[in-house]
């Protein structure tokens, strides 16, 4: 399935989302904007709700209450929550779509469907498989998450990336690493740090497989990931999950404010590094600098909850 990518989404009930909501999105790069509190992560939430995420913490809740509109003076509590989501096989207006759909009720009543008929749980995630969509709930980047791959030691770090491909062996994880992860994360970090040099060195110490990484940055300034700077570890972590994301089978990323700790030349130099991730993915993303939005073929707005529904959302 070449050039999938995600058309349509419909949020009910979810929520900040009072009433039926509907964004579209294009190939390329799309973005969310608006103030801070209005709801907009909880779009990127709806997405990975649809596909069915249950982990409340990778949704940001304690409580499966949460999941549901809570009510306001002119809106009345949510009883029931439906995310529809349509995919487009092909970047023709005639290709062909698979619509996806889970709704949950306050009883705890939970229905999925794909192409309108309705499946179990675990035969919906079944039939995700056959479409090379299983990995849809793991490419998501939230803004509070981007250095947490840094912070790791080498040993943490290697079994992150073997974990997340589901790799057999640490042997097959060190190849990946080293004729795929790496060749990739270095591209990406040519356009974040032009004049630098970056290396990832699959090591090895009492039988344990590690992974470390060395950040030659302008000024012959050697440095390894936990001896950056803030800003330098937003963008080698943001490069090196792309990196390791890229092997997986989902169609986009979910972006949530990855940008925000990184100095005006770096945004300057993000541009191109965009560019290039949206070759291949479909990028969404919440953010709120120019440069970014300059890119998106498509922009949505998400207005203040105080002068008009939590579910009303525009273009731009």
């Amino acid at each position: 399935m070449n050039n999938i990518y995600l058309e349509d989404v419909n949020i009910e009930g979810f929520k900040s989302f009072s009433e039926k909501t509907n964004m579209s999105f294009q190939p390329g790069i799309g973005v969310i904007i608006g103030n801070n509190g209005v709801g907009k992560s909880n779009i990127l939430d709806a997405i990975v709700w649809a596909f069915g995420e249950n982990d409340l913490g990778r949704i940001r809740c304690y409580e499966k209450e949460e999941l549901f509109f809570a009510g306001s003076k002119d809106y009345p509590p949510a009883s029931k929550i439906r995310v529809e989501l349509l995919l487009r096989q092909g970047w023709e207006k005639d290709a062909p779509g698979i619509q996806l759909a889970r709704e949950r009720t306050k009883n705890g009543e939970d229905q999925y469907w794909i192409d309108k008929t309705s499946y179990a749980r675990e035969a919906f995630r079944q039939k995700l498989d056959a479409y090379n969509l299983r990995h849809c709930l793991e490419t998501i980047i939230r803004q509070e998450q981007i250095n947490d791959v840094i912070q790791l030691n080498p040993w943490q770090r290697f079994h992150y990336i073997r974990q997340i491909l589901n790799l057999e062996s640490e042997e097959e994880t060190a190849g990946c690493i080293k004729d795929i992860i790496g060749p990739l994360f270095q591209r990406y970090m040519s356009y974040l740090i032009p004049l630098g040099e970056v290396r990832l060195d699959a090591i090895s110490k009492n039988g344990q497989k590690g992974l470390e990484i060395e950040v030659n940055l302008p000024g012959n300034r050697l440095r390894r990931a936990h001896q950056l700077s803030g800003g330098e570890k937003s963008i080698t972590s943001l490069a090196l999950k792309l990196a390791v994301f890229h092997q997986l089978e989902s169609p986009f990323f979910l972006l949530d404010e990855v940008e925000p700790s990184l100095d005006y030349t770096i945004h300057k130099s993000m541009q191109a590094f965009l560019k290039d991730v949206a070759d291949s993915k479909q990028l969404i993303m919440i953010t709120h600098l120019r440069s970014t939005i300059a890119l998106a073929a498509l922009r949505w707005r998400i207005p203040s909850m105080v002068s008009e529904p939590a579910g009303t959302a525009h273009p731009l």
